[in-house]
């Protein structure tokens, strides 16, 4: 397999909660699943350096970008990694065009065209509004586009149903595949929606309790 995420860390927590994980990912979408508080966001923040590990190193498409031994700490701007987060982070002081060229703002040669984003989403008659007159499956789409117009090496998604309305959840899964399917960037999913997770992972990594857990035979 070809890694496009190496992981091997160890995150302590306030309180004496301990995070240790390590795994490997490559092409498709590969799915963390597990209870609330097992570990799972931990994790995708440490990827994208807005955590840092206790110890341990990180790898992100045959970079090191965490080594704790040897100080490397690449800081989140240059990991090109796109983070969805689960209550999506947009500026509400943006239109939503606004948000989408924010993250667009370090574009990669590789990055998909703005205007197949806009089409791929569905956001053309959005680009003029504000997040807080969308409803919660509108934002996750142009959270999604702001996270995927840098043109990501890998895309985290952090409980990406979280907030969207059941008749939409489907859609967005849709979105989701569409988007990985066309344009061929790796995912890491979080989720505790075994369903979800089925649907869409070629990989599941299951964690509890700080640890991943076995695969089962």
């Amino acid at each position: 397999m070809s890694s496009v995420i190496s992981l091997n860390c160890r995150y302590e927590y306030p309180g004496g909660f301990e995070l240790a994980a390590a795994f490997e990912m490559g092409a498709g979408i590969t799915a963390l699943f597990g209870p609330s508080g097992s570990g799972k966001t931990t994790i995708l923040s440490l990827i994208a350096g807005l955590l840092h590990p206790s110890e341990g190193t990180i790898r992100i498409a045959n970079q090191t970008v965490t080594d704790t031994k040897k100080k490397v700490l690449v800081p989140p701007e240059q990991r090109r990694v796109g983070f969805l987060f689960q209550d999506h982070a947009l500026f509400p002081h943006l239109r939503v065009k606004r948000n989408i060229e924010y993250g667009a703002r370090r574009r990669s040669s590789e990055a998909i065209p703005l205007k197949s984003l806009i089409e791929t989403l569905e956001l053309r008659d959005l680009l003029q509004r504000y997040p807080g007159s969308l409803s919660g499956g509108q934002q996750q789409r142009v959270a999604l586009a702001r996270a995927l117009a840098s043109g990501p090496s890998v895309l985290l998604l952090d409980e990406p149903l979280t907030s969207v309305e059941a008749d939409l959840r489907d859609r967005i899964a849709d979105f989701i595949e569409q988007v990985v399917n066309e344009h061929r960037i790796p995912v890491l999913l979080v989720s505790h929606n075994r369903p979800f997770v089925d649907r869409l992972a070629s990989r599941v990594i299951e964690i509890e309790n700080g640890r991943l857990l076995p695969k089962a035979d």
